[in-house]
């Protein structure tokens, strides 16, 4: 049970989450949603072996709840969503997380508070070369090494929202996180504000990823390679169907 005050916002889940921990640890519980989500989401742009791999560890997931208790969750999904959709310029989920009282002292683990992450996001933001790198590329770049639970990030899209740029259309974001529960937090929020992002999870030291746009470069030519190949078997297919008639 959260032993700390509960503000008003976040009364309903608390008492959902709390629901489903009476058999089973708050933590577990809190990084089953979080995961499910992330994985209900990523499985709306993947494909093949991807797809199924995030299918069957969803499923893995939820079959240690009953029928239930898997209704308490979408609730729960519901309810962020709806949060997100109200206000899509906070940190609710690391907020909410510390509205559990899941936050270790012991181990310097807490969430910067949003206010705090917007100032140091309007602060450092430079409008002129904002717009240069818009007139360029057509997009800003932005690489967060240490991204936690997204709160700089998120903050870093209100700024530019409030610079009149479209942080949805017009900002790629890179992310990496060590924890792979922040990370899918992170991963989750900026879906559902509609952020073009990539969250990778692995230590920004020993495993920088930097090297994204590269990734998608040569991506997008296997993927146009491929579908010159198919182009081309469809053709041969076409004209084997034509001789076969003739």
């Amino acid at each position: 049970m959260a032993t700390i005050k509960v503000k008003s916002e976040y009364k309903e889940l608390v008492k959902l989450f709390n629901q489903l921990s009476r058999s089973r640890s708050l933590w577990q519980v809190f990084n089953d949603c979080i995961e499910m989500f992330a994985l209900s989401i990523q499985n709306i742009f993947c494909f093949n072996q991807t797809f199924e791999k995030n299918k069957n560890r969803y499923k893995d997931i939820v079959k240690n709840y009953n029928e239930s208790e898997f209704e308490t969750i979408v609730k729960i999904f519901a309810e962020i969503t709806n949060a997100l959709e109200a206000n899509p310029f906070q940190d609710f989920l690391g907020d909410l997380y510390m509205q559990l009282d899941m936050g270790s002292s012991a181990l310097g683990q807490f969430f910067t508070p949003y206010t705090v992450s917007y100032a140091m996001a309007e602060s450092s933001f430079d409008e002129k070369n904002a717009k240069a790198e818009l007139s360029k590329k057509g997009y800003i770049s932005v690489l967060e090494p240490t991204v936690g639970g997204g709160a700089n990030v998120i903050a870093f899209c209100e700024v530019l929202k409030n610079h009149d740029i479209n942080y949805q259309t017009q900002c790629v974001i890179v992310c990496q996180e060590l924890s792979k529960s922040t990370a899918l937090m992170c991963y989750t929020a900026l879906s559902l504000i509609g952020c073009a992002a990539v969250v990778k999870i692995g230590d920004s030291l020993s495993d920088p990823y930097t090297n994204y746009f590269a990734e998608c470069s040569k991506t997008a030519i296997r993927r146009y390679e491929s579908m010159q190949e198919e182009a081309l078997l469809q053709i041969i297919k076409k004209q084997l169907n034509e001789i076969v008639r003739w």
